[in-house]
């Protein structure tokens, strides 16, 4: 098998994967946006239901901020029988400057976690948020929303990085040949008609391209299954927030809710 093959393969693998990863982060259902105005601070529950165990669900927030200015947002997440889960907490902002290649702005208006629930139900999400300095950011419009999506899109990345590696390394290769070739150096290469009877047998005896194939088509299809499977074990929010920056999960109010179903109880965020 020649490089431009493997370079196929890999390309092919690579858009595949890609393919695969969007269709995974898509939602099931559209799902409706609840705004901070009717929940934030307040002892009112926004319900979102898991349809199935083992359902990833997706936390997203959204909302466009005035220049220099920050919103710290924070939901805390309840199974149905009132028992606290995990804290979500991300940050919204906008930001403008100056530097030695002129003026900067940059903005985040968006984002959002990717989190599997063991257990199907419905479950109840609380919010609070805190504002930076800039009093204007309080006036502008902010929404949430928690909805189901069809897999874990986080399964597909190795795959992505292996391809992506191959392919550009296989690419490199064939733009050096193509460099030799134009500036005609020492290094050629010869077509097999024009090799001598020990080279055309090496490259009879090459590794066929099927074996290839199946070594890139194999691991895709056991990650998709994985991707797109849903599993009921239980899982270990401590553990889980060990690993997430945005999740973390409150011991105090954990046993509080434990100890009394339905207890809720909310804290500010930190800011930017």
């Amino acid at each position: 098998m020649n490089i431009y093959k493997l370079f196929i393969i890999a390309a092919i693998t690579l858009v595949v994967c890609l393919v695969i990863r969007a269709d995974l982060q898509a939602p099931l259902i559209s799902g409706q946006y609840g705004n901070f105005k009717d929940y934030d601070g307040q002892d009112k529950a926004y319900l979102f239901t898991v349809p199935e165990d083992g359902q990833m669900m997706r936390l997203e927030i959204k909302g466009r901020l005035p220049l220099n200015s920050w919103k710290a947002i924070d939901i805390e997440i309840f199974d149905p029988d009132g028992h606290y889960l995990f804290s979500y907490s991300d940050e919204l902002w906008a930001e403008t400057g100056h530097d030695s290649d002129g003026k900067w702005t940059e903005y985040r208006d968006y984002t959002h976690h990717d989190v599997h629930f063991p257990k199907k139900g419905q479950y109840s999400a609380y919010v609070s948020s805190t504002f930076g300095p800039n009093k204007r950011a309080e006036h502008f419009s902010y929404t949430f929303r928690i909805i189901p999506i069809k897999g874990n899109s986080n399964f597909m990345l190795p795959l992505l990085w292996i391809s992506g590696f191959i392919g550009g390394v296989a690419l490199f290769v064939m733009l050096h040949r193509l460099e030799a070739k134009r500036e005609g150096t020492d290094i050629t290469y010869k077509p097999i008609n024009k090799l001598n009877p020990e080279a055309i047998k090496a490259m009879e005896s090459r590794i066929s391209v099927w074996p290839i194939v199946l070594l890139f088509l194999a691991p895709v299809l056991f990650f998709s299954f994985l991707a797109y499977g849903k599993g009921d074990k239980e899982q270990d929010w401590q553990v889980y927030s060990y690993h997430h920056l945005t999740i973390s999960v409150d011991k105090q109010l954990r046993e509080q809710s434990i100890g009394s179903a339905g207890f809720r109880s909310r804290g500010g965020p930190g800011g930017k």
